[in-house]
């Protein structure tokens, strides 16, 4: 068997378990309407409370941190890379799908449930093509489709975010991280479980599996970025080994547009 057909069958195996998760949000949530008929509606096939929890945190953020428009064209290009990524996973259209740009020069991306991402400028300029961009993206919608947010325990506290770009600590418990009131929950078993959608995400859209593992090798360290845990690369390079790389997708008009305006 090829390396090739390996990772096909990997993926394969990972489109069905997330496949069961997603019928199992939507299940949550036509039952959650018959018994909380008099309350909010659960809507998009997300888990209870989701969308409630979801809007909370992303007030604090509007409040906190300083966002480019949704009219700007870095925020205009995030969206319709980050909603292109949705429509080749599994119960990607199921939920509404919004990104934003944060105003931060830090490569960081996180998520806060309900279909809410956010990337820094810093990210995209990190980015060194469209392929390692759509790899951050993938990496955070693999939370979302994943569930991660359905625990009202993600919330209780610090708001779960959750970041490529942080670590979880060499201890198995899980690790806070962020800004202002909102913090991130590291828990290393998400993590690779988001990591391993984002790489069918990745190669069912045409870019390269392989940029999720250039990324991370890549990071920084020290200062304000948490030090990436080695045992996600060693994960990544496990999942990935001896997969020859395919030619990717070229980097689109907008990609290069956008990161050089950042640049400047």
């Amino acid at each position: 068997m090829t390396p090739a057909n390996r990772l096909s069958l990997s993926r394969n195996s990972q489109l069905r378990s997330y496949r069961l998760a997603g019928t199992q949000r939507c299940l949550a949530a036509v039952l959650g309407g018959m018994l909380l008929s008099a309350g909010p509606q659960v809507a998009y096939g997300l888990c209870l409370g989701e969308l409630e929890r979801s809007k909370d945190t992303r007030q604090r953020i509007d409040q906190e941190w300083p966002l480019r428009s949704s009219g700007d064209e870095a925020t205009q290009y995030i969206q319709k890379l980050g909603v292109r990524l949705a429509r080749y996973s599994t119960g990607g259209d199921t939920i509404p799908w919004r990104f934003f740009v944060v105003r931060n020069l830090s490569p960081n991306a996180f998520s806060i449930g309900a279909g809410t991402v956010y990337v820094t400028e810093g990210a995209i300029t990190f980015a060194r093509n469209e392929s390692e961009l759509a790899a951050i993206i993938a990496h955070e919608l693999g939370h979302e489709l994943a569930g991660h947010f359905c625990s009202q325990a993600t919330y209780s506290g610090s708001p779960g975010l959750f970041d490529i770009f942080s670590a979880a600590p060499p201890s198995p418990q899980l690790q806070e991280v962020g800004a202002g009131s909102v913090r991130q929950t590291i828990d290393p078993a998400k993590e690779e479980q988001a990591d391993q959608i984002a790489i069918s995400i990745l190669q069912a859209a045409g870019y390269s599996p392989l940029a999720l593992l250039q990324v991370a090798r890549r990071l920084p360290s020290g200062g304000e970025t948490h030090l990436l845990d080695p045992r996600r690369i060693q994960s990544l390079e496990r999942i990935l080994d001896g997969y020859r790389d395919v030619p990717a997708l070229p980097d689109s008009e907008d990609f290069k547009e956008v990161r050089r305006e950042l640049m400047r």
